[in-house]
């Protein structure tokens, strides 16, 4: 399950790193915390909208946040099925 966890870390990482990096690439329009699309793949997007946040914090709270969801996943991946008769 570790090795799960930290997939799911690894998943918010990369994808919080491509959307740093392409704010740096459209510097004078890179708003993007009102796009859905960043909404959902990047839920630390919502954060920066009340307060803004480094660049460095918004990749690790995305991490956390997707390690959190990784754990949820997991937990509920792993809980014992009741067969139904």
């Amino acid at each position: 399950m570790n090795r799960r966890l930290l997939c799911w870390a690894l998943a918010g990482f990369v994808v919080a790193s491509f959307w740093v990096i392409f704010a740096y690439v459209t510097f004078p329009r890179y708003n993007f915390g009102h796009w859905v699309v960043t909404q959902l793949s990047a839920p630390a997007s919502l954060i920066g909208q009340h307060r803004p946040t480094k660049w460095y914090t918004f990749i690790a709270l995305n991490t956390a946040i997707y390690a959190l969801a990784g754990l949820a996943a997991e937990s509920l991946r792993l809980l014992p099925r009741r067969s139904v008769r």
